[in-house]
């Protein structure tokens, strides 16, 4: 029996990795990168602390046997990540796609809407609600 299949067997029944512990996992290796800048010493030691504290709990959570509590942990981490994460997908597509498109808001129903960057007056129609509303751009 080899490494991989005994640690298969180990983790029957633990919870594992989900989207709370990459989080965690990903911000103690950013306070790592600020810690190498830190010359305080105190405050390092702090940042060391803290950051060993998270990948702590990042295992904790993996070994952990009550499945039920850390999904629920998670689910309400994602209600909070999820539209933080869309945002800033949605800013990135923004940033990259500028040159060839404008996004709008639809006046009624608030839908995000992109229309070709081209100058002058157009007539836009929102596909969630249906309604035409004009545009200069």
């Amino acid at each position: 029996m080899g490494f991989l299949e005994k640690f298969r067997q180990f983790m029957i029944g633990r919870y594992g990795f989900d989207t709370l512990s990459g989080f965690l996992l990903v911000l103690s290796v950013l306070l790592w990168l600020v810690n190498v800048f830190v010359w305080n010493h105190i405050a390092s030691l702090v940042l060391l602390a803290i950051e060993m504290g998270l990948v702590a709990l990042v295992v904790f959570r993996a070994l952990s046997r009550n499945i039920n509590m850390r999904a629920l942990e998670n689910r309400r981490f994602k209600k909070v990540y999820d539209p933080a994460s869309k945002w800033v997908r949605l800013q990135i597509k923004k940033f990259r796609e500028r040159k060839d498109y404008k996004y709008l808001k639809c006046p009624s129903c608030k839908a995000q809407l992109r229309v070709r960057n081209q100058k002058g007056d157009h007539g836009v129609r929102c596909p969630k609600c249906g309604n035409n509303f004009r545009v200069k751009i």
